[in-house]
């Protein structure tokens, strides 16, 4: 079943489908912060084996995507993929309430392991049916919607987790008591998986019927990824090795953002929480609206102007000593964060239309190997160098970031399946 109707963005289900996506949603911010917290204060973690910790979540995710990538675009039924993927993700968040109750530092990894594995069933095959069920030329919006979606639930579930832990520790400090949240996020993830499969009608596409001339010939052609022109492979290899890196540079730091507020400007839990949960919730409701303004821009002036705002806002964030001024900079370097992302995932559901599960597949292997590295490298410098190593580093490959992405715009663009609108393509 296609959707025809050209003043559409979106599919009849899309909205519906975006929504599941809360569900699974619940636990990603209350866990990725209260993991490296409780590894380095409970459990006396160092700066290496919090990053070691970080990464073996990305180690899963990077295992599963290398091959699920394929599976999307020989299965049918995509949404047996995310079923498992939500499944997955469940068991993981009962592995994490366990761990914690123990004080077993290698169970918090083997969580994040699996919790990995998961979210490479998930997100990989969820992308797909996000490109297929949105315009081409509102394909930014269509993955802020499901940024959105993202931060409605790390909201509610925030909200709710540190609500009960808060609660909880004004007449226990058990650790079964205070954590009960971690068990809510299992069972959600789990059902959510099942709300898909009874749901969502992947047969419900979105059909582009303005194709350009060079989008018809190759949809008709069905261009093998081995017979791509030569600037193509080259523009490929080159936004690989620029994923890789900058996978690598964000990862230095951020995992180490939350240690570095506690030990540098406030030991009070609750203060923290209020720095983080407004700044996400902002900086993340806002991804559907920012993924308008991406769709608007040349993609190289979205490149340097996210760049340079990127390296800026991280030099302020480690010479500030105002929680407040802290707090605003914090939702300038999320927005741009997501901006990057829906920017990045746009280009990547253009390039080819019958590969696409295998760009975001082999894509997602890159971006994982840098969050495998990139925590890590930071918690070896953190341990060595001081804890504003990293961010220090972190900004100079991000500046030069910004030459090696310009040169993936002006040789990519021509050859990808589907175009930018012809007035932008001009302008690059």
């Amino acid at each position: 079943m296609i959707s025809r109707d050209k003043e559409d963005r979106f599919t009849s289900d899309f909205n519906a489908m975006i929504k599941i996506a809360i569900l699974n949603s619940l636990g990603f911010f209350y866990l990725g912060f209260l993991v490296p917290v409780i590894s380095r204060q409970d459990m006396n973690a160092t700066g290496l084996e919090i990053g070691l910790i970080v990464s073996a979540m990305v180690i899963g995710y990077t295992i599963s995507s290398s091959f699920v990538g394929i599976m999307t675009d020989k299965i049918k039924r995509k949404g047996l993929l995310i079923f498992f993927g939500s499944l997955g993700r469940g068991i993981s968040y009962f592995i994490f309430y366990f761990s914690i109750i123990l004080n077993y530092l290698i169970g918090m990894w083997v969580g994040m392991f699996i919790l990995g594995i998961g979210a490479g069933f998930f997100w990989i095959p969820f992308d797909t049916l996000i490109a297929e069920k949105s315009n081409k030329n509102n394909r930014s919006e269509a993955f802020g919607k499901r940024d959105s979606a993202n931060a409605v639930g790390q909201v509610i579930g925030g909200l709710l987790g540190f609500g009960i832990l808060l609660f909880m520790s004004t007449f226990t400090e058990n650790p079964v008591f205070v954590y009960l949240a971690i068990l809510v996020y299992g069972i959600s993830n789990i059902f959510a998986g099942i709300l898909f499969l009874k749901t969502v009608d992947e047969s419900i596409r979105f059909y582009n019927s303005d194709l350009s001339s060079n989008e018809t010939m190759n949809s008709q052609q069905k261009v093998s990824l081995r017979k791509m022109p030569l600037p193509m492979i080259v523009g490929l290899i080159i936004l690989f090795t620029a994923v890789l890196l900058s996978s690598i540079n964000a990862n230095l730091w951020r995992p180490f953002l939350n240690i570095y507020i506690i030990e540098h400007l406030t030991e009070d839990l609750l203060i923290v929480i209020f720095i983080y949960l407004p700044a996400g919730l902002l900086a993340t409701i806002l991804a559907p609206k920012l993924g308008e303004i991406v769709d608007k821009l040349k993609p190289s002036t979205a490149i340097i102007i996210l760049g340079l705002s990127g390296a800026t806002v991280t030099w302020f964030l480690i010479n500030t000593v105002n929680l407040v001024f802290f707090a605003i900079l914090l939702l300038i370097d999320l927005t741009v964060a997501i901006s990057s992302g829906l920017l990045f995932r746009n280009l990547l559901s253009r390039i080819t239309i019958e590969h696409r599960g295998k760009i975001l597949g082999l894509c997602s292997v890159f971006i994982n190997v840098g969050a495998i590295i990139g925590p890590v490298f930071g918690g070896y410098i953190w341990d060595i160098q001081g804890p504003q190593s990293p961010f220090i580093i972190s900004i100079f490959v991000e500046l030069s970031l910004i030459p090696l992405y310009l040169m993936v715009i002006f040789l990519l663009l021509p050859h990808v399946a589907e175009t930018y609108d012809t007035d932008k393509k001009n302008e690059l």
